[in-house]
């Protein structure tokens, strides 16, 4: 029981940095089987972030995120901001019950609400194999995040927080753990600017299931989990819906501090799930023959964090992820003089690479300073007939940045 809990329970801001126990904790004096009846914790993680994006088409985007890359845009102008919007308050407590049971609960805030607004992030309980409130999605590896400063990680990255109810326990052999989970549905909608099918939000009937297995050992760890979905969408103001699936293999490998992640992806109707284009109402469409399909996607990344002392070290990550509309019915690819253009009956491939190296050290025991160069690059590939012509073309942009700046946990 205790085992598993800590499973569910870690919080992974940074590998390195934010896994040391809290400054500011409270134990109370009576004692179950000798822990304590309630204690709790309040932690900080203060994290300055600076960027400067040397080109590239990410000047208005807060993180890295490839999938908002404009491929039509042109602008090349350098842009420098620094703020303290990822900084963390988190609240944890653990309560012994008479029978030697534990109740754990987590509360967590960050300024990511838009202009410094607090932001919800976890608040959630956790009893006899039960998680209940929102947290990380089970379909992502929740121990799994590279050690860099720029906060929206790869593209084909799972780290999505929603409401849950999650049932977690082990098998005989304890190195095997397993999780079922009843998640919420991602209604959160907005337009995919260089790569729209014309479809509505619908309001959501149904929640997301996923079922997750993990084989834990002492160097690490490897994942195997599905998520499974109905989707509603509005189609010219008719309400269709369709099946998603998604699996996803990960796992970490840790050795002398030195460590490898990796997380590969893959599935249709899912995409909501994928860090680069959650939210865009990407994860299906509809097509020349009168069906609703599931978008297929495909990514992966790795990454590996080398320590050239107990002060010095870096994290080189790359990552990748595929987005295909085949046959499509109709979608957008672009503005030109602020008019659309609309394909009829072709198909659409989206790609995403994305690399990053950094160098970080780290003075004291819970403060890292880093300075990290991150490249992405984005490319629609479409075909299909504009104006009662067959085109056959691709648009392609980059975008550099160079990250910046310290983490204090306390």
């Amino acid at each position: 029981m205790n085992k598993n809990l800590s499973i569910v329970l870690v919080l992974i801001c940074c590998l390195s940095c934010f896994s040391q126990e809290r400054f500011l904790q409270y134990s109370s004096k009576d004692t179950i089987n000798g822990q304590p009846k309630v204690k709790g914790s309040i932690g900080i993680n203060l994290k300055l972030n600076g960027y400067y994006d040397v080109f590239g088409g990410l000047q208005d985007s807060e993180t890295f995120n490839i999938g908002n890359i404009n491929v039509f845009e042109t602008d090349d102008s350098g842009n420098l901001k620094v703020d303290l919007y990822q900084s963390q308050i988190n609240f944890q407590s653990a309560v012994m019950t008479e029978k030697g049971e534990k109740i754990s609960a987590v509360v967590e805030f960050d300024f990511w609400g838009g202009n410094g607004h607090m932001r919800l992030r976890k608040a959630y309980v956790a009893f006899n194999h039960w998680l209940i409130g929102q947290s990380w999605v089970q379909f992502g590896d929740d121990e799994l995040w590279p050690n860099i400063m720029e906060w929206e990680g790869p593209p084909s990255g799972i780290w999505v927080r929603a409401p849950q109810v999650t049932y977690f326990n082990a098998f005989n052999n304890k190195k095997w753990n397993y999780t079922l989970s009843l998640t919420a549905p991602n209604i959160d909608y907005d337009k995919y600017g260089d790569l729209e099918p014309l479809v509505e939000e619908a309001n959501q009937t149904t929640p997301d299931f996923t079922a997750a297995i993990k084989y834990q050992q002492p160097w690490g760890h490897l994942r195997l989990s599905s998520v499974f979905r109905n989707v509603n969408y509005i189609y010219d103001n008719e309400k269709r819906s369709f099946f998603g699936y998604g699996f996803a293999f990960s796992g970490i490998y840790v050795k002398d501090r030195n460590n490898f992640q990796f997380q590969l992806t893959g599935g249709e109707g899912v995409s909501t799930y994928n860090t680069s284009v959650q939210g865009f109402g990407y994860d299906g469409y509809p097509t020349s023959n009168g069906d609703f399909d599931a978008t297929p996607s495909f990514g992966g990344w790795a990454s590996y964090e080398l320590f050239y002392s107990p002060k010095f070290h870096s994290t080189f990550v790359l990552g990748y992820t595929r987005y295909q509309l085949k046959d499509a019915n109709r979608f957008i690819v672009g503005y030109f003089e602020d008019e659309q253009i609309i394909v009829l009956e072709g198909d659409a491939i989206n790609f995403h690479h994305y690399a990053i190296v950094n160098l970080m050290y780290d003075p004291f025991e819970r403060m890292s300073f880093g300075v990290e160069l991150d490249y992405g690059n984005k490319k629609v590939s479409y075909n299909g007939a504009i104006n009662n012509q067959f085109i056959d073309d691709e648009q392609a942009r980059d975008a550099m940045r160079i990250s910046f700046g310290f983490m204090y946990a306390f």
